[in-house]
């Protein structure tokens, strides 16, 4: 009987989850992937972007000779809060209006403001011989990054007629990004970084060590110098020693993220003259799934792939920021 051949147990999988995303690229300009994005889109289910994703291998297909750079953000303690930070603001300010909220609004935010003006890609699917078609690519009936509504009165001008200046009583609509400065200006912000709107609250390090005298006081001290019979001044340049590392081991008035060179890269992936033309870097974390893909010496069309470490959250392994 056919239905006898079976497996002894029946085989469960509770939750059936595409973890394979690809990606196509035109050309060699920079551009994003949103994990949280592509994975929403391909398995119709709704992952929420504020989490930690983790990548288990990424593979690189392309026609010709060339590299591509994948970085994330930095997984710091700054990058956490600055997102926490931002996350618990705009929670505040969605209070503020007592109306019934969107099913799936969330908060999203952008890794970079290049980021912002260039989008994120969505995942591609494919016929026979992987052909793909631009036409066919699935994408989310809506996907709208968080805004922020500043009630600071600014007082925007309209000096379109100088000789009639019009004061528009409009609210600041502006978008967030995690790396980078603040874009546009305070009477008009376009979009704020969060991790240098989170520098730039916080109090600084200081130092509650005590001071030693200035040079040459200490050094000169008769006492100090009792016992120095060498001619090199050897108590001298020992106590001079003593003023080193009284300062905090890092910047502290920098913070990595603040500015637009603050990525964390995470895989180089070349391809050379080969089979298939195919390269593969090993795995990485990435915080909020945002991804930056940086092609070099490359001008056609290339593929990205992205193999997912599976677990518990709609079938992919994530952690809580």
């Amino acid at each position: 009987m056919a239905g006898a051949n079976l497996p002894a147990k029946k085989y469960t999988k509770t939750t059936p989850t595409v973890s394979r995303l690809s990606f196509e690229f035109d050309g060699g300009s920079t551009q994003f992937i949103d994990i949280a994005k592509a994975l929403s889109i391909i398995n119709r289910k709704f992952y929420r972007q504020g989490v930690y994703y983790y990548v288990n291998s990424v593979e690189v297909y392309n026609n010709e000779t060339g590299v591509v750079d994948l970085h994330t953000l930095h997984d710091t303690w700054v990058t956490k809060n600055a997102w926490n930070r931002g996350f618990k603001i705009w929670q505040q300010m969605n209070a503020l209006a007592p109306v019934p909220q969107a099913k799936y609004k969330d908060f999203k935010v952008y890794m970079s403001d290049l980021h912002r003006t260039t989008g994120s890609a969505n995942p591609a699917v494919y016929s026979i011989n992987a052909l793909y078609n631009a036409a066919g690519t699935p994408v989310a009936d809506s996907w709208a990054y968080s805004q922020m509504v500043s009630a600071d009165s600014d007082g925007d001008i309209d000096n379109t007629d100088p000789a009639n200046p019009v004061v528009n009583q409009e609210a600041d609509n502006f978008y967030l990004h995690m790396i980078g400065d603040h874009v546009g200006s305070s009477s008009n912000w376009e979009s704020v970084g969060l991790i240098r709107s989170y520098g730039e609250t916080r109090a600084r390090p200081q130092s509650t060590e005590p001071s030693l005298p200035p040079n040459p006081t200490l050094e000169e001290d008769p006492l100090l110098n009792l016992f120095d019979m060498s001619t090199e001044e050897v108590i001298n340049d020992i106590t001079t020693l003593s003023r080193d590392n009284r300062g905090t081991p890092y910047n502290s008035d920098t913070y990595i993220g603040d500015s637009v060179y603050a990525m964390s890269h995470v895989a180089r992936v070349g391809t050379e003259v080969g089979v298939g033309r195919v390269g593969r870097a090993s795995g990485f974390c990435a915080p909020f799934g945002l991804i930056c893909v940086d092609p070099h010496g490359l001008s056609t069309a290339f593929r990205v792939v992205l193999n997912l470490a599976v677990g518990t959250y709609h079938g992919v392994y994530a952690e809580r920021a």
